[in-house]
Formats: C-alpha cells, sequence, structure tokens
C-alpha cells in the first residue's frame, strides 16, 4: 500500500477495506503489520487462511514479534476456555453442533467487559481480521467491542460471503467501520494468467447485482466466452479420460454442490483426487465416540465400516470378511485373500486394545491394493489411536485433542488433485479450477453467485465449466 494509504487507516479508530480475490488483500495486511508500531493481532477463519498468512509474513520476512496469528473460531476458544463460567461455555465439547456458535456469543459478551479488552490491548497495538465478509453477527460483535480499546481494521470483500449457513452474515451496506479506498489490482494472475485477470473483473461486475437480491445469468456464448476458460459436457465432467488431461497442471481443484458428488469423484479417481474435509470433521468424533462405547465384537464392526467410507476396493479386496465380521462370526479360517486382515481383527477381540485397532488401520495404509480417498479423515484418527494409548485417554479425547491444541494440529495440504466445495476451498489457489455446474434443475441445485465467484477466482491457469446450459443462472446471494 502507499504510504498515504497506509496512514489513512492508522489515523482512523477502526476501518474497513474492500478488496476483490487476488487483488492483493494478504499484501495489505503484511503492509499494515510492518507499519504498525506494535504487535499486530492477525485473526482470519480457517486454518489455510492462517496458513497463507504465515506464508506471506514468513517471505516478507517480517518479524514474528510483529503479529500474533489465530482463526478467529482459535481465539474464542481459548478465551472461553480459560473463562467457562465468565462465557457460559462450561461443558460443552468441540464437536458439539451448537460449540461454535456458543464460543462466539460467549467471547462477544466476554470482550464488552473493559478489563478483557484492556487485556488485548495490553499485548497488541491493534486488531486486523481478513476475510471480514464470512464474519457473523456474534463474531461482529466481538470486534465493535474490542474497537471500544484498541484500533480494528478489517478487510474483506461481499462477493466472497459464502459462509452464511454458519449465521446471519454481517452487512456491508451497514458497517459501523469507517470505509477506506485502496487501489488495487489483479496479482493473482500478473504472472500466471494476465487475460484471465482481466475476464475475472469483467465477471465481478457482472455478478455485483447479486448484492442487491437480483438473481444473475451469466451466457455462455457471450459473458462467459474466453481462451482460458472451457465448457466441457455433463457426461465427461467425471470421466476419465477428461481428468487424465489435467495431470499436466501442478495443482487441479475440482468443485462440486454437494458433498456426495465431493466423495464420488473420489471414489471414481482411486485416491487420486483427495477428499477436502470440513474443519470440524465432525465423523471423526462419532466413530471415535462409537469405538470408546463399544466392546471389541463392535469395533471390529466400526473399522469395517469405517474403512468402506474412506478407502477403495474394501469389498474387492476384504469382502470375505464382510458377512462375517457383521454376523459375529469371526473364524476366518477359509479366507485365504488377506489372511493377515484377520489375524489383526482376531487380535483385537483378544486384547481389547486401542493399539490393535491401530495395527488394522496401519495395515490397511501399508496395502497397495486399497487406495484411501480420505487420507485426512483416516490419518487423524490414526494419529487418534495412536495419541489415546499413549497418555492414556479415550479416543475421542484424544481426537479433540490433536483437533484443536495448536501444537498437535496437522495441516493435510499440497494435494495435487483435491475435490472439494466452495466453502472448504476458500482461500486456497490451484493452477486449474473444475467446477460442476451441470445440476441446475431445482433452484437449491444452483450455486449463490458469491459462491461462483469463490470457485472461479481460485484457479491462476484455466477454468472448466462442467455443463450443457446455455447459460449459468446464479442465485443471488441469501439474507442468512
Amino acid at each position: 500500500m502507499k504510504p498515504e494509504e497506509l496512514n489513512s487507516i492508522f489515523e482512523k479508530r477502526n476501518a474497513y477495506i474492500i478488496a476483490p480475490a487476488g487483488h492483493g488483500k494478504t499484501e495489505m495486511i503484511v503492509d499494515l503489520v510492518q507499519a504498525s508500531t506494535g504487535k499486530a493481532l492477525l485473526l482470519t477463519h480457517t486454518n489455510a487462511g492462517v496458513e497463507a498468512l504465515r506464508k506471506r509474513l514468513k517471505k516478507k520476512n517480517v518479524n514474528e514479534k510483529k503479529y500474533s496469528i489465530s482463526t478467529i473460531a482459535g481465539l474464542c476458544m481459548r478465551w472461553c476456555s480459560a473463562y467457562p463460567a465468565t462465557t457460559n461455555t462450561e461443558g460443552i465439547k468441540f464437536g458439539d453442533k451448537d460449540y461454535y456458535s456458543k464460543c462466539y456469543a460467549g467471547a462477544a459478551s466476554l470482550f464488552r467487559s473493559q478489563w478483557a479488552r484492556e487485556v488485548i490491548k495490553s499485548t497488541y497495538s491493534c486488531v486486523i481480521v481478513d476475510e471480514y465478509q464470512d464474519c457473523i453477527v456474534d463474531q461482529h460483535s466481538i470486534f465493535l467491542n474490542l474497537s471500544e480499546s484498541i484500533p480494528v481494521y478489517v478487510l474483506g470483500d461481499p462477493l466472497q460471503a459464502i459462509f452464511g449457513w454458519a449465521g446471519k452474515l454481517v452487512s456491508w451496506k451497514s458497517l459501523e467501520f469507517e470505509k477506506v479506498e485502496i487501489d488495487t489490482y489483479p496479482w493473482r494472475w500478473h504472472e500466471t494468467n494476465p487475460e484471465l485477470g482481466r475476464f475475472l473483473q469483467g465477471i465481478r461486475k457482472e455478478l455485483l447485482p447479486a448484492l442487491d437480491g437480483q438473481r444473475v445469468r451469466l451466457s455462455i456464448a457471450t459473458q462467459l466466452q474466453n481462451p482460458s476458460l472451457r465448457i466441457v459436457p455433463a457426461a465427461k465432467g467425471m470421466d476419465w479420460s477428461f481428468l487424465n488431461s489435467l495431470r499436466h497442471y501442478s495443482r487441479v481443484l475440482y468443485i462440486t454442490k454437494w458433498p456426495s458428488q465431493q466423495k464420488t469423484l473420489c471414489q471414481m479417481t482411486k485416491g487420486i483426487f483427495q477428499n477436502d474435509e470440513p474443519q470440524n470433521l465432525s465423523e471423526l468424533f462419532d466413530i471415535a465416540r462409537s469405538l470408546d462405547e463399544s466392546n471389541a465384537e463392535e469395533q471390529a464392526v466400526i473399522v469395517f465400516d469405517f474403512l468402506l467410507l474412506c478407502v477403495n476396493h474394501v469389498n474387492d479386496e476384504l469382502g470375505s470378511y464382510s458377512a462375517h465380521i457383521h454376523d459375529g462370526d469371526f473364524n476366518f479360517n477359509r479366507i485365504k485373500k488377506h489372511t493377515e486382515f484377520g489375524a489383526l481383527i482376531n487380535n483385537l477381540l483378544q486384547n481389547r486394545g486401542k493399539k490393535d485397532i491401530y495395527n488394522i488401520l496401519a495395515w490397511v495404509k501399508s496395502t497397495a491394493a486399497l487406495n484411501i480417498y480420505r487420507i485426512e479423515l483416516f490419518d487423524e484418527l490414526l494419529r487418534a489411536l495412536s495419541h489415546a494409548e499413549k497418555v492414556g485417554c479415550s479416543i475421542e479425547n484424544a481426537a479433540r485433542q490433536i483437533r484443536t491444541e495448536p501444537k498437535m494440529q496437522k495441516r493435510y495440504t499440497g494435494f495435487k488433485f483435491l475435490s472439494s466445495r466452495t466453502v472448504l476451498s476458500k482461500g486456497l489457489e490451484f493452477e486449474c479450477v473444475v467446477i460442476d455446474v451441470s445440476k441446475q434443475t431445482r433452484t437449491s441445485d444452483r450455486y449463490c453467485a458469491t459462491d461462483f465467484y469463490v470457485a472461479l477466482t481460485r484457479a491462476t491457469k484455466a477454468i472448466y465449466l462442467v455443463t450443457d446450459d446455455k447459460e449459468i443462472v446464479l442465485e443471488a446471494l441469501k439474507d442468512s
């Protein structure tokens, strides 16, 4: 940012900046941190966002003493954990359906207190919040309360507001912060594909009416004509020959509307496309809890069903075991294929230990004929089992620890082929993005204009749209 732009921000008690996708918002945050007089508290919504900010700050050689970085949820979780009675969060557990909403409400209530704000003020010179368009009202209340004692600067783009399912989103039309105009440029495409950057700037203008509640229609023949954007017939969208043609890209993101489509692609490609998992990974806690509450015979069933959730060719390779295990018959003497699997199941029945479950999963992972397409879910259960065995706690408690304690968290990034949805891939970049917009028969099957914009702007070189339609119909931004 220019010196005069930085000065314009710092002279305000609070401020907001609108920056389109790929237009240097992360660089603006780096500039703000470098120009701040003390230590900045940086906050964003996802672990991927935290990682992106951390990498950019490191790349720019920003002294780590100049900032502290966290997700908004992480900040709220730490304060609620420290003051459960004050925040009314006693007894809630990570993974509970209302866990996040209670944490946000609790933190908002806590930061109405002068003493809590003073603690923040004594440590930081300012608070900088990224991706502010995805803040819900309770999160916005936190920053309004903090701004009573410390400068708060927020950055975002209302056309990327896609987290409305989490609650009522903050309204940019009545934002209590002061707007600061900053010159922007499509830097994401400057070196990879400038023409694509200009094209997406044009599409952005076409989508803006959605912010005023209007449905948007984009014509394949006119608005979506660009050499970097190609149309793929719906019948070819998950065809192996098409997917194989994408191998020359360094990283490929395939975006679908629904989780079932997302997982189907991973199954079809035998684990080449990995499934992008949600941050809360509730399935992990459900499975861990079931294992804790079951006897060894029931655990064998749970483990086999877990394999069906995450691994290809389970029935082909281990199908002979399925009926036995589900019927409670553990006499595997007549089964000649993968006898080591049967031996590991029997070890579980005899020893009834977490280590035995771990050994079953470890064997699956090492077996070439079995392809894991949900590696994060699979590996997190392995890690939970190992940690539970090491510290002597339940598998569920171990799962919560490895997912919530910063030093124990593991990042699952760098997949060359990722199957995802916009809500999960926000903040990521890929050379090639494939967007399945083929099913628009019902309103619920259509993308919101904001989702579509986020999907398009993940690509740095090329975009493929899977559709047979002559136009893409996009729903208006919903008032959650």
